[in-house]
């Protein structure tokens, strides 16, 4: 806790958040689901004779795993991962994964299957 002038104790992660800031944390969180899904994505498809619907899966798995371990860390730091501006910044993080799963198996489906190293 901080302690503000006239003694009263503020929490910095229950602050109010400028829209530069969340503009900021959604196109960074965006970008890392991103990284994340192209990481996993390439993992998965370096074994021979992979499928959509395991890439499919393990991106659900992913997304939830990445859902449980981010409340973890808003709980751990008293933050509310129920607030509206943890509602935005997981939207785009969530849409990011899917959309970079979703590019990757396209091009891949182009390309034939196979591995993708």
């Amino acid at each position: 806790m901080i302690k503000r002038r006239g003694g009263k104790e503020t929490d910095p992660h229950r602050q109010p958040m400028s829209s530069e800031a969340l503009a900021t944390y959604i196109s960074l969180g965006r970008r890392l689901a991103a990284q994340m899904a192209e990481t996993n994505f390439r993992f998965l498809t370096a074994k021979p004779r992979w499928t959509a619907a395991e890439v499919e899966m393990a991106t659900e798995h992913a997304i939830a795993r990445m859902d449980i371990g981010a409340r973890d860390l808003l709980n751990e730091k008293g933050a509310d991962h129920g607030g509206e501006h943890w509602q935005a910044i997981w939207a785009a993080m969530e849409g990011g994964y899917r959309e970079a799963t979703a590019a990757l198996l396209c091009d891949a489906s182009v390309r034939g299957g196979g591995t993708l190293q």
